[in-house]
């Protein structure tokens, strides 16, 4: 049931004191895999909100250079010299209008944008004592079960750590291809289906690193396999391309990084191009406009696969969580990632128990931020 969303009778929300962004660097507990890329930490960004009466916000933003042409410097800039001194003495409650500003003072910039209005929800939260997906129409669900990446140097590691994922609980994989010859994708896919059995979802991930003729080969040979989707195989302007493999193939196509406004999903859904979409908030530029996609997927009868990019802390995977709890369908799954970090930056971190994760139901984000452990992996 939805709460009641307004300060007690006569309350004047405090304004915001100030907002500050700060760049961290986090260790991954070991290298990840994907096509033209080896991650080994996370460079993020962090934004942090404190209204006059010690109330703080946060949020975050993973850089993503080939998915939203932002890096960590361009982020931190953008939010530090633009956005964050357009909050000060503002009210917090005006997030809508306050993020209109932020939208218009730059073109894009959309994760250092979507770090920006997670705080400011955040805050918002506290403000008012309800979770985050009060503020964006209500929860569908108290439970989510995210699915697990496999970016490995090598097949018998992807199997091994699947294994050992599925012994938690774990029921949906997504497997990173593209990386390893085309041979040992397929086998990897193979093996992996078959150590894992019928009942697991495989999927599996290509970061625009395969040809049109790789997605054929690929596609034939896994073809028995029972993969849910094949995400971005080609590049992201190749929306054409994207079309004829999703004539030719059997196994529906997902887009990632070609998707990261309404009107990309028109034009992918209008192509016949994909299946279901990727919504990622650092590609949307925040929480509220991956809700107004979700609504639109769901008209169009597009599946939805919300994700974190590889390797947010659980400031930014508590803010998918909430939009977990809001979306129109999840059937093509979730995939937080605050796991494959080697330490984390709140005092418990959101991870689910026996596959299944609960939805925060605390203020705000729900969760209670480490000022210390930020200050410890802090970019000076």
């Amino acid at each position: 049931m939805s709460q009641d969303l307004r300060l007690p009778l006569g309350a004047r929300a405090p304004r915001i004191r100030r907002a500050d962004a700060m760049a961290v660097s986090i260790p991954l507990r070991k290298p990840m895999r994907m096509a033209g890329v080896r991650l080994t930490h996370a460079e993020n960004l962090l934004v942090r909100i404190e209204a006059e009466d010690g109330s703080v916000g946060w949020g975050e933003a993973a850089s993503a250079p080939t998915m939203t042409g932002d890096l960590q410097g361009s982020m931190l800039t953008a939010a530090t010299q633009v956005f964050c001194p357009l909050l000060g003495g503002q009210n917090p409650l005006d997030r809508v209008g306050l993020m209109t500003r932020v939208d218009r003072a730059m073109l894009r910039n959309t994760g250092a944008k979507c770090a920006v209005e997670e705080a400011l929800l955040d805050l918002c939260g506290r403000l008012l004592k309800v979770p985050v997906y009060e503020l964006l129409g209500g929860a569908r669900r108290d439970v989510v079960r995210p699915m697990h990446l496999l970016g490995n140097d090598s097949v018998e590691d992807d199997v091994d750590e699947a294994k050992a994922r599925r012994a938690d609980g774990v029921d949906f994989f997504k497997i990173k291809v593209g990386v390893k010859p085309l041979s040992e994708e397929v086998r990897s896919t193979r093996l992996l289906r078959e150590a894992l059995g019928w009942d697991v979802v495989l999927c599996a991930d290509g970061n625009m690193g395969l040809d049109a003729q790789d997605v054929l080969d690929y596609c034939a040979q896994v073809a028995d396999q029972k993969l849910l989707f094949l995400e971005q195989p080609l590049r992201s302007d190749d929306l054409r391309g994207m079309a004829r493999l999703a004539a030719r193939v059997s196994i529906p196509m997902c887009a990632d990084e070609s998707v990261g406004s309404a009107a990309d999903v028109m034009a992918l859904a209008e192509a016949q191009a994909v299946a279901g979409v990727n919504l990622k908030t650092i590609k949307f530029g925040g929480l509220s406009a991956v809700v107004h996609a979700s609504h639109l997927c769901e008209q169009l009868g597009l599946h939805i696969n919300l994700a974190c990019k590889v390797g947010e802390s659980s400031i930014g995977c508590a803010g998918l969580a909430q939009l977990g709890a809001v979306m129109c369908n999840l059937d093509w799954g979730i995939n937080l990632t605050n796991h494959y970090l080697a330490d984390d930056l709140v005092v418990t971190p959101l991870l689910p128990t026996g596959g299944a994760l609960a939805i925060p139901s605390g203020p705000g984000l729900g969760i209670e931020v480490d000022e210390a452990k930020i200050d410890r992996y802090r970019v000076r």
